[in-house]
């Protein structure tokens, strides 16, 4: 089973969160050699591009890999969780990754904080901590533009319908980022980067901030996907190559039913087969060689059954209580609490919700480097809140103008959400 699993998570731990961590079931985020933060840092280690803001793995994980390959292959699954794809493994519902385990290796990574796609996918396509690059949270307090966007479809979050409104107030996805993207970096090495996205989202305003440099191919099913990146990695070149795909659909799926849900098995089960039948077993024996293939996530996930109790729309005396409604993710919301109502807030969630959630105020989540290290992005402190609530097991808050349909969530500290797998397949 995994290489070492032990080793890593005893690094890991709680960090920080100490007192809060009442049933140990948070994990910290590591920045420093064990999370998602380092995963391109240690591909551009790898393919000879230099330094990222964020440092490489740890030399535990290092020491299992070559210095340098040709080409270095990531897939992303969406919410694939390190605990979930255990499980499945367990109950022979992954037997493909079960025959692996004997080729490839398997390690738990922590995710970014808060766990999420979109500073999750930031966080890989600059090489950077969210404190550093700024994108925290599906929804963010924009205080140049004065309202709350949407970090995936940069629209308003009142908006319906809508994708990429932010343009009408002079917003420019290319232009957001105050970090370098990872196409232009490795560009000037001399290294091709390529990135296969559904087609649905190749043109988003999150592709657009996170793309320049980079060769964009669409996709529209699993088949496209495996046989285009297959015939990219057999065409020879003299430069070296990074090829990463995005898998949205476990993602998907995960929301609308639950983490392990039949259908969510079952996506994940017919990926895997096209995986390792058309792009692994189609790779030419010279490619395999000096090729190095990882799938990891960008974040795992919890099922969270629907429950009204957690809907603020029956909780007016808390909103009444916030300058605006909550920000970043319903595992993880961020509370803007009107003046000398800190305590009020914390008294109110204690009542309505007892021994559910913890807080730490904006300093604390500084201080204890909670989304990364390094130099904080010039408006983070804006777009944290006053109070962070920490959810404990499956709990959550719900404030959008809709119904809450959602089965399964992400974003918090929990185990199942942020420890995510590195398993490098045997080739």
């Amino acid at each position: 089973m995994p290489v070492i699993e032990k080793e890593i998570l005893t690094a890991v731990g709680s960090g920080g969160l100490g007192r809060l961590n009442k049933d140990n079931e948070w994990v910290m985020p590591s920045y420093e050699g064990f999370g998602l933060a380092n995963l391109t840092p240690s591909v551009a280690f790898w393919l000879g591009a230099g330094q990222l803001p964020a440092p490489v793995f740890g030399k535990s994980i290092l020491d299992h890999f070559k210095e340098r390959y040709q080409n270095v292959v990531v897939i992303l699954v969406d919410a694939l969780g390190y605990n979930q794809l255990k499980r499945l493994m367990e109950e022979r519902k992954a037997p493909l990754w079960s025959q692996q385990i004997e080729r490839g290796n398997l390690f738990p990574l922590t995710s970014i904080c808060p766990s999420t796609t979109a500073s999750a996918l930031t966080t890989i396509w600059t090489g950077s901590t969210p404190n550093q690059h700024g994108v925290i949270g599906y929804e963010m307090w924009h205080k140049e533009l004065g309202l709350v966007m949407n970090n995936i479809l940069h629209t308003p979050i009142t908006y319906r319908g809508d994708v990429g409104g932010l343009a009408k107030a002079g917003f420019e996805p290319t232009r957001f980022m105050n970090q370098a993207p990872l196409g232009l970096r490795f560009s000037n090495h001399g290294i091709e980067s390529h990135a296969f996205l559904p087609g649905g989202i190749a043109n988003s305003g999150l592709s657009q901030m996170h793309l320049p440099g980079s060769q964009m191919h669409a996709f529209t099913a699993e088949s496209d996907l495996f046989l285009n990146m297959r015939d990219l990695l057999n065409t020879p070149s003299r430069q070296r190559r990074f090829v990463y795909a995005y898998w949205s659909y476990v993602d998907g799926l995960m929301h609308r039913y639950g983490t392990y849900n039949e259908r969510v098995t079952e996506q994940f089960f017919d990926f895997s087969n096209a995986l390792f039948r058309l792009l692994v077993g189609g790779l030419d024996a010279s490619v395999r060689q000096n090729s190095l293939i990882l799938v990891t996530a960008d974040h795992g996930s919890v099922e969270t059954p629907v429950n009204e109790r957690y809907n603020l729309a029956n909780h007016p005396k808390l909103t009444n209580m916030l300058t605006m409604a909550p920000t970043c993710e319903g595992r993880l919301p961020f509370l803007y609490v009107k003046q000398g109502q800190i305590d009020a807030v914390k008294a109110y969630f204690e009542h309505s919700w007892p021994g559910e959630f913890d807080f730490l105020t904006r300093q604390q989540v500084l201080d204890m480097k909670l989304l990364g290290n390094g130099q904080d992005h010039p408006d983070l402190e804006d777009r944290i809140g006053d109070l962070v609530a920490i959810p404990h097991g499956n709990s959550y808050l719900w404030w959008p103008d809709r119904p809450n349909t959602m089965q399964g969530r992400h974003g918090g500290l929990h185990e199942d959400e942020m420890l995510v797998p590195l398993f490098s397949l045997g080739l």
